[in-house]
C-alpha cells in the first residue's frame, strides 16, 4: 500500500507545512517545483509563504508575475 506522503504532491506538502508554521521546509519545496512548474497556483503559494515569513517584497515580486501572467 502506498504512503499517503507519497501520493500528496509537492504543492500539497508545501500547504501542509505553511499551515503547520514551517514556512522554510515550505519554501524550499515551493521554489524546486517553480523551477519546472512556474505556474500561477505555484507562485502565488510561494508568495504567500513569504509573506508569512514577511518577506514582503518577494512576495510583491511574485503576486506581480501571477498578476501579469493573468493578463496576458
Amino acid at each position: 500500500m502506498d504512503d499517503v506522503n507519497s501520493v500528496m504532491s509537492a504543492r500539497e506538502k508545501a500547504r501542509s507545512f505553511l499551515v503547520q508554521g514551517k514556512t522554510v521546509i515550505a519554501a524550499g519545496l515551493m521554489l524546486r517545483l517553480i523551477e519546472t512548474e512556474p505556474t500561477p497556483e505555484n507562485l502565488e503559494l510561494l508568495a504567500d509563504i513569504y509573506m508569512q515569513q514577511g518577506l514582503f517584497d518577494y512576495a510583491a515580486a511574485l503576486y506581480l508575475r501571477v498578476v501579469k501572467a493573468g493578463l496576458k
